[in-house]
């Protein structure tokens, strides 16, 4: 069987208030890059944050994170974008570009989100929206101006999935040819409070996996915002496709609030039992379509 990807969502938005072990800093996220590579992973998705927490879409803060990882290791690199609310694609990915020239700083991969959607936060106990106003708007113009800038900058696209209308303009893109192959397809998953995405369950997965591109090269890797990544893991391993968890979408206090690495290395170690190796950086590399 192919070997295993594993990527690894650092920390998002979270805070340590349910995990004291989210990295936050550029030292930290690097040590964390650093110590997840030794167990298993071959990718990394982080977004740059300030020693409080704070998000950091400076182009500064995320060169520094990326270099503090590629002193530390060889993984491959997925910084978050800006993403500023209501910002022409351009600036909203400026944190990326600005730095790409030089190969120090230069990330593996842009996201590219394939769609727009409502992110507000539900409450299923309090059966309330914790808030109404956070859509994220993002266009077929926006998209193929994306993923042009990739192509510009020597990125390879990350294709991002909630749901299966973005699935399908995913096949839109490749048919159209704003994006080539191998697709790389991040399959998001969301827990009972995001609500934006397929459910993080098995019939979820199955949704969206039933939609990817037929007749294409596609790598999906399977992620669980909000949720236990680990209920879906044995199924994406299964089904051929690659796992993403980490810290950055759940705090895993059910397993005693681990840290990242640890959580990597309960993935590969059902990976080889499921007879899947994990693939090594350079092994990604080729298999996800990266760039040297």
């Amino acid at each position: 069987m192919r070997k295993l990807v594993i990527e690894v969502k650092q920390n998002e938005g979270a805070m340590r208030d349910l995990n004291p072990h989210v990295p936050w800093t550029a030292e930290e996220i690097g040590e964390d890059a650093a110590a997840c590579r030794a167990a298993g992973a071959s990718l990394v998705h982080f977004h740059p944050r300030h020693a409080d927490g704070a998000p950091d879409t400076s182009a500064g803060g995320t060169a520094a994170a990326l270099r503090a990882i590629r002193e530390r290791s060889d993984v491959l690199t997925l910084p978050a974008a800006a993403n500023a609310h209501g910002a022409p694609p351009a600036a909203r990915i400026a944190n990326v570009t600005q730095i790409a020239g030089d190969g120090a700083t230069r990330a593996d991969f842009l996201g590219v989100e394939m769609g727009g959607a409502n992110l507000d936060m539900w409450d299923p106990r309090e059966r309330r929206l914790l808030s109404e106003g956070r859509a994220f708007a993002n266009d077929n113009a926006a998209i193929r101006e994306l993923l042009d800038a990739a192509r510009e900058h020597g990125f390879a696209p990350y294709l991002v999935a909630f749901n299966v209308s973005w699935m399908r303009a995913i096949e839109v893109a490749l048919d159209a040819g704003w994006a080539g192959e191998p697709a790389v397809v991040g399959v998001i998953l969301g827990g009972e409070r995001f609500v934006a995405a397929h459910p993080a369950t098995l019939r979820g997965l199955d949704a969206l996996v039933d939609f990817l591109p037929a007749g294409r090269r596609v790598e999906w890797i399977a992620c669980a915002h909000g949720a236990n990544a680990l209920a879906i893991a044995a199924a994406a391993i299964a089904r051929g496709g690659h796992v993403g968890i980490g810290l950055g979408d759940h705090p895993y206090p059910e397993l005693g609030r681990p840290t990242n690495a640890e959580l990597v290395a309960r993935v590969a170690d059902m990976a080889r039992a499921m007879g899947r190796e994990v693939a090594a950086p350079d092994e990604a590399r080729e298999l996800l379509g990266a760039v040297a």
